[in-house]
């Protein structure tokens, strides 16, 4: 009865090892995609933070020639 119950927990134990590997895997995945994605690069709330408040066009004083 012992070997019975051996080899159900050694079955038992792949399993539990396989799910964890497969729900690892599929995290891994899901990371890899959302790095690569080109909308994580910038941040558009942030742009307008840093643009100037005005804007002088070419030849309207400001700079001295």
């Amino acid at each position: 009865m012992r070997a019975a119950a051996r080899e159900e927990a050694y079955r038992t134990a792949v399993i539990d090892y396989f799910a964890l590997a497969m729900t690892h895997a599929l995290i891994l995945i899901a990371l890899v995609r959302l790095v690569g994605r080109a909308e994580l690069d910038e941040d558009p709330d942030l742009d307008d933070r840093h643009r100037p408040v005005r804007r002088s066009k070419a030849g309207e004083g400001g700079e001295d020639a």
